[in-house]
């Protein structure tokens, strides 16, 4: 397990022996640094390179807020404030800050911090590892073989710019999904359900990214909350109030609203026929 390196920065010694106590017990926890002054804190996270740190905002050489205005954001960590000063608060929050510890925090208040800023850490890594799969994959279709047209003719590129798999991050995971696996998605509130055969997926992502992701000409909005793929549409019935009904591959009926009904004759003109 990959531990979190975690800085100290506090102008008391015994809030940083309080701090260092605390999260020594911690077994994800690398504790890298204890700094005195936002000057040396500046420094230990340029060079140490923590993911979190426990800030102090009025220090000697240079306060908390000061530290994070030097850093350029890359090299900003996860910032957790620890403060006897609560008229910073929304100041802190305006930096971008987890959360806001006042001086003096039960073990509960400190472990509700943690907990929150563990969870920010892993989304990152998780947000960072995705990023390198897009890499990975563009470099790989990049290398792939394209396929020519008749002669004299383009090689068309409706296809080109798609590729031929998602990577939707559910459950602390990245999944790689092949799209014409993909059924239907379906948004919901901050997240979006991404149903494939016997499995569904709640994917923290809106309708519309995912709509930018897939290929127009195979996948098409029936609805403001429905994207479909076009692959596993069986049948189409009228509804009522001038709406429809759509029935995919895997038993659902979704809504075609009248507000898509120009889609319709795209959508029927798409569909195979037996």
């Amino acid at each position: 397990m990959k531990k979190i390196r975690t800085l100290i920065v506090d102008d008391e010694p015994l809030a940083r022996e309080g701090l260092e106590m605390l999260l020594g017990s911690d077994p994800e926890i690398e504790i890298v640094g204890l700094c005195a002054d936002g000057q040396s804190a500046l420094e230990a996270i340029r060079t140490r390179s923590p993911q979190l740190v426990f800030l102090d905002i009025q220090m000697p050489k240079r306060d908390g807020f000061g530290v994070l205005a030097e850093l350029k954001p890359a090299e900003r960590p996860v910032v957790i404030f620890a403060t006897a000063y609560d008229q910073h608060a929304i100041r802190a929050f305006e930096a971008c800050a987890i959360d806001y510890l006042l001086k003096p925090f039960s073990d509960s208040r400190f472990a509700a911090a943690l907990r929150r800023a563990k969870e920010e850490i892993r989304r990152a890594r998780t947000s960072d590892l995705a990023q390198q799969v897009e890499q990975l994959l563009e470099q790989v279709r990049g290398l792939e073989p394209k396929s020519a047209g008749a002669p004299g003719e383009p090689v068309a590129a409706a296809t080109a710019d798609y590729a031929d798999r998602i990577v939707l991050k559910a459950d602390g995971a990245l999944h790689f999904i092949k799209t014409r696996d993909v059924i239907w998605i379906e948004a919901q509130g901050d997240f979006v359900k991404v149903q494939t055969q016997g499995k569904t997926q709640l994917v923290r992502e809106t309708l519309q990214s995912m709509e930018r992701k897939l290929d127009a000409a195979k996948f098409l909005r029936t609805h403001r909350s429905y994207l479909v793929n076009l692959e596993h549409v069986r049948r189409v019935e009228v509804a009522l109030y001038g709406d429809y009904v759509v029935y995919m591959s895997d038993g659902s009926k979704l809504r075609l609203s009248r507000n898509y009904r120009s889609k319709l004759k795209a959508l029927l003109k798409q569909i195979p026929t037996a």
